[in-house]
């Protein structure tokens, strides 16, 4: 089939489903699939000026001007991933690696959450008091060791841990041990590994066991508080923990993304959708949109009663002066077999 008889073609119903891509204008980078989009939506706005017909009985209109004043995009975005989430809240994001915590401090409040710093705390242990003393790490697993890291123990302490032995392996039931000498030191900030370890291969597996400083009596969790994914639940009828009680909080976290929002501009965008027609036996479609100011949300939807959450989104098309030429568009365009 030649171009010519596509023009020409009659019967085209369309029912599109795709992949719509973006990247921030003006860069040369890739354009990135955004995820599932549930509705995508171009439309036109029109300042109509209409002149009367005054020469004869029953009015009309004479004549009649017609200019766009505005080109508009809607999407509805299914993935609320960290990119579309922050262009959708004008927000700015910065990442926070998995690391530990010693000894934060918190103020209970009986039937209250006590925010822990980081998100998602695990294996983590409340102490309450200032009574001096030691405790005992059995295990602890550190992945991903490298020649010259330091590996940050879980319990850290201004003094280092005594009695370490360290192990190494996938599986701790078979685990074998590692000599100390030429392998690794002790220091305040965890465990030194030497740059030339014999014993160690990047990525290796550590099994940590270990003495360390405590402050304060450790409180048991079975009665007392539960761990949640904004921190600890102190029960309100705790057996160990009475109101205005300073502990003091140990854990481990994992790496997370941080949205700030309302904290930058919109985002102008080059937006590619890949349409493919399932009314049309998968034709292509491709609407290719040269400058898109996406705006913010109108709604986040963070709790429903039932089905899924989504952004829905609007923003403007605007001119892009860099397209020229004789009947090229300097909005967007639209390529279809």
């Amino acid at each position: 089939m030649t171009s010519a008889d596509i023009i020409k073609r009659v019967f085209a119903p369309a029912g599109y489903m795709g992949q719509v891509y973006a990247r921030e204008r003006g860069t040369t980078a890739a354009p990135m699939p955004i995820g599932n989009v549930l509705e995508l939506e171009l439309s036109h706005k029109e300042d109509v000026q209409k002149q009367p017909d005054m020469t004869a009985l029953g009015g009309g209109t004479h004549a009649e001007m017609r200019r766009v004043t505005d080109v508009e995009i809607k999407m509805k975005l299914a993935d609320l991933n960290v990119t579309n989430f922050a262009r959708a809240s004008l927000g700015t994001v910065h990442g926070v690696d998995a690391g530990t915590v010693a000894n934060e401090a918190q103020k209970v409040t009986r039937g209250g959450l006590l925010r822990t710093a980081h998100i998602g705390p695990k294996n983590l242990t409340l102490r309450k008091g200032s009574t001096a003393g030691t405790a005992t790490a059995t295990d602890e697993q550190h992945s991903g060791v490298n020649k010259g890291a330091l590996v940050p123990l879980l319990h850290l302490t201004a003094a280092p841990a005594t009695n370490v032995s360290i192990r190494v392996g996938a599986d701790g039931a078979t685990a074998t041990p590692l000599t100390a000498a030429g392998n690794y030191t002790v220091v305040a900030g965890g465990i030194q590994v030497a740059a030339d370890a014999p014993g160690v291969a990047d990525g290796s597996v550590f099994w940590v066991n270990y003495t360390y400083a405590t402050v304060g009596d450790l409180i048991a969790e079975a009665g007392n508080y539960e761990v949640r994914a904004s921190g600890v639940y102190v029960l309100p009828d705790a057996v160990d923990l009475a109101d205005d009680d300073d502990v003091k909080l140990s854990y481990e976290y994992g790496s997370y993304a941080i949205i700030e929002a309302l904290t930058t501009k919109a985002k102008e965008l080059e937006l590619i959708f890949e349409g493919l027609n399932e009314a049309d036996d998968g034709k292509p479609c491709i609407v290719e949109i040269w400058r898109a100011s996406q705006g913010v949300a109108s709604a986040i939807g963070l709790l429903a009663d039932k089905g899924f959450a989504s952004l829905p989104v609007t923003g403007a098309v605007l001119k892009d002066d860099t397209k020229s030429g004789v009947g090229v568009s300097k909005y967007y365009r639209v390529r279809k077999v």
